[in-house]
């Protein structure tokens, strides 16, 4: 049986972060992605500066950058026009090849199609029998996480997100951010345009409402914005934001497997990236503090309580919003 310093169960952006700063080091890496292709998940694909910050993506990944950014009520609207640009589209599967595409060269052995069905105190087995060794391991593989599974953590907070991917046509590369307390209650819709198509899509946490409920508003939504589905597939993905710890003794947790994606946004790149980027430092280095790390769940705290407020706000919630927008626009 390989023996490995550290496995990294998951080739997302928080397990390709981790791998490519663990590659620097002395360590024996080994990352298994039960996908045959990286990146191969539902998501608008929106990269915001801090993301940009971290990764450095090369133009040729990005598909828009977009400058115009309108918050939309249904009574108002505030739009933010930047000189330099506030958001970038990118294709989760380019981005994924990309991250992946790094790690050549660095010393970190990379198994695709790889599914981990059984962790051990000491090994881990994959679908096909074959088991591997470690020292620590890294939970970066997402809601369905085996690695929380087996860390018995079971997720009770989390968003479903539903989304079409439309044809872009003539629209101008607008993020258009739409809140309705009617419809989505504390959270919202979106438009995020890509090359040649547009990620049209909402979501809720379904504690506080039924995802068929939120299903029947988003296509009263799309008629009211007069956005046409036709036959295009709605697609589904559950996200989590049950945060419980990173750390379990030589198991790590890092990205959505960590419930570190937010419960207002849904966003979850950066998170990811930083976590993978803090568990990686902290296997290298056990005196190291991840302060980047606490600040990420410190800010994921003020917007989940955020969210919470606005919930409760009942009846009040949707003058809530438009007093948001006319502080944004005064």
């Amino acid at each position: 049986m390989d023996l490995y310093d550290v496995i990294i169960v998951g080739g997302g952006p928080a397990g390709l972060k981790c791998a490519e700063i663990l590659g620097k080091s002395d360590n024996r890496v080994l990352l298994l992605e039960k996908n045959a292709v990286f990146g191969d998940k539902l998501c608008a694909g929106g990269l915001t500066r801090k993301d940009m910050a971290m990764l450095k993506v090369p133009d040729h990944i990005i598909e828009q950058k977009i400058c115009d950014a309108t918050l939309f009520s249904p009574r108002n609207r505030s739009l933010t026009t930047t000189p330099s640009p506030l958001l970038f589209t990118v294709n989760r599967r380019a981005l994924g090849k990309w991250q992946r595409d790094r790690l050549e060269g660095s010393g970190v052995r990379v198994h695709a199609g790889a599914q981990v069905i059984r962790i051990d105190p000491e090994t881990v087995t994959l679908k096909n029998g074959t088991s591997y060794g470690y020292r620590y391991i890294v939970g970066a593989d997402g809601f369905a996480s085996v690695i929380r599974r087996y860390l018995n953590l079971p997720v009770k907070k989390r968003l479903i997100g539903i989304q079409y991917t439309l044809p872009a046509g003539n629209v101008t590369p607008m993020l258009g951010i739409h809140l309705n307390s009617r419809l989505f209650k504390s959270w919202y819709a979106w438009v995020f345009p890509h090359r040649n198509s547009m990620a049209v899509g909402c979501c809720c946490d379904p504690r506080f409402m039924k995802v068929s409920d939120l299903r029947e508003n988003f296509h009263e939504w799309l008629n009211m914005q007069g956005i046409d589905a036709g036959n295009a597939q709605l697609e589904s993905c559950p996200i989590s934001y049950d945060y419980r710890g990173i750390r379990f003794g030589n198991i790590f947790l890092v990205g959505e497997a960590a419930g570190l994606a937010s419960g207002l946004s849904g966003e979850g790149i950066y998170q990811a990236l930083v976590s993978g980027q803090e568990v990686a430092r902290m296997i290298i280095d056990p005196a190291y503090e991840p302060e980047a790390l606490k600040a990420v769940v410190r800010f994921n705290t003020i917007q989940n309580r955020f969210m919470r407020v606005l919930y409760r706000a009942g009846i009040f919630r949707g003058l809530m919003i438009e007093l948001i927008i006319w502080l944004m626009n005064n």
